[in-house]
């Protein structure tokens, strides 16, 4: 193969590579578009291991293994005593982190007939019906936040996403962004995503 030719196939390859980049790019992009998500800030149970204090572990098997570690701690918690609130909410929010909303539900609402008033158990729901596509539900439960919390701004972005986008209400959407900026100073992104949605 002469020089020319060489030249001409690594320059092929990297235009393919280049191109598959900004495909992806503009796929991600458009999927974005047309998925807004919520913000979600799951409150994640206190780790029992020896990795206690260093964070969350890189996404994996680690991570899976710890995560089925606390579940079957929580579940035995929650066998012993079925009114342990943290235990509960524990055994919910390992099963969000681990995308399993249908059972991240139960002990969730368990809690939540237990402690009503609990604005961390009511997120953890809110997140649960969100992805599990009941919006209506969804929204009780950032409503449920704001009648404990009126400033709560993680539930006012999280309703006016549900309002923009899934009842297609934006004037209702609009008065839940403005309250964000309103009360948010301290969460860059959040105020960063509220200014977006107000703007689109």
């Amino acid at each position: 193969m002469t020089a020319n030719g060489v030249t001409f196939g690594r320059k092929a390859v990297i235009m393919a590579v280049l191109g598959g980049v900004v495909a992806m790019f503009i796929t991600s992009f458009v999927y974005r578009i047309n998925n807004p998500n919520l913000f979600v800030a799951a409150r994640q149970p206190a780790a029992q291991d020896d990795h206690a204090g260093e964070g969350t572990p890189p996404p994996g098997m680690e991570q899976m293994g710890g995560n089925m570690a606390r579940v079957k701690e929580f579940m035995a918690r929650v066998e012993a005593d079925p009114n342990d609130v943290d235990a509960l909410v524990g055994l919910g929010n390992s099963f969000l982190m681990m995308r399993a909303w249908d059972r991240a539900l139960e002990p969730l609402e368990k809690a939540n007939a237990l402690k009503p008033d609990d604005t961390d158990v009511l997120k953890g729901i809110g997140i649960a019906q969100f992805n599990r596509k009941d919006y209506v539900k969804a929204s009780a439960a950032y409503e449920a936040i704001l009648a404990v919390d009126p400033g709560d701004t993680l539930a006012l972005f999280n309703q006016g996403v549900i309002y923009k986008h899934y009842f297609e209400k934006p004037d209702v959407a609009r008065t839940y962004f403005e309250k964000v900026l309103e009360l948010e100073h301290d969460d860059a992104d959040m105020i960063k995503l509220a200014k977006q949605e107000l703007e689109k």
